[in-house]
């Protein structure tokens, strides 16, 4: 009796085991997308489209799923990250102008960079989720993005922290964390985006 429910595959030690084999499994994946950089953006939006559906309780195959939705999603996905990889550096030139200057502008300059550096990754951050949830132009998704990270300011913005006290806590305190860091990150900030998307009617991804 005790083996028989051991080796029940719905017994809480093999279903946590089953899910972090599928956040390693995912790791791998967004790592391998994210080498080439230019990728990263597809890469980013399967493994959201997986973890959105982990996060509902719905089923289905990790690696297909994720493998499809990177090939669905590769255009737009690609086009969506190379404009956000232009403006993140754009973004980061100027932090590097205004903290290394040493001139009054540059310090009265401060504060604007720092809202615009939030709402840069508040857009981020909302538009992968969104496109693996959603089919739509690519303006649109930006202005959806932008609208619906601005009035859910606070969860968009914990999802920023979750994903980078997850990364720092790997790079800096135990590195094997860094083998599930980005499926892990995904699959928690997939519950607070399900709320966001379901308050707006956007059906999960099949």
């Amino acid at each position: 009796m005790i083996l028989g429910r051991f080796f029940n595959l719905e017994n809480p030690v093999w279903r946590f085991i089953g899910n972090l084999a599928d956040l390693f499994l995912l790791s791998v994946y967004w790592y391998l997308c994210s080498l080439p950089v230019f990728t990263a953006g597809s890469g980013t939006c399967a493994l959201y489209y997986v973890t959105l559906k982990q996060a509902s309780n719905q089923e289905g195959y990790t690696s297909s799923s994720y493998w499809r939705s990177f090939r669905g999603n590769f255009k737009q996905g690609t086009l969506l990250w190379l404009i956000m990889l232009a403006v993140g550096t754009v973004l980061g030139a100027d932090w590097y102008w205004c903290l290394n200057s040493g001139t009054s502008m540059a310090f009265y300059l401060l504060p604007a960079f720092a809202i615009i550096t939030v709402l840069f990754f508040i857009v981020l951050f909302m538009m992968f989720p969104l496109l693996a949830r959603c089919e739509n132009t690519t303006a649109a998704l930006f202005k959806m993005s932008f609208a619906m990270g601005i009035r859910n300011f606070l969860p968009v913005l914990s999802t920023v922290a979750v994903t980078a006290g997850i990364f720092l806590t790997g790079v800096f305190v135990f590195w094997p964390l860094l083998l599930i860091a980005p499926g892990l990150s995904a699959y928690i900030n997939s519950f607070i985006f399900n709320r966001i998307l379901t308050k707006y009617h956007l059906n999960l991804p099949d």
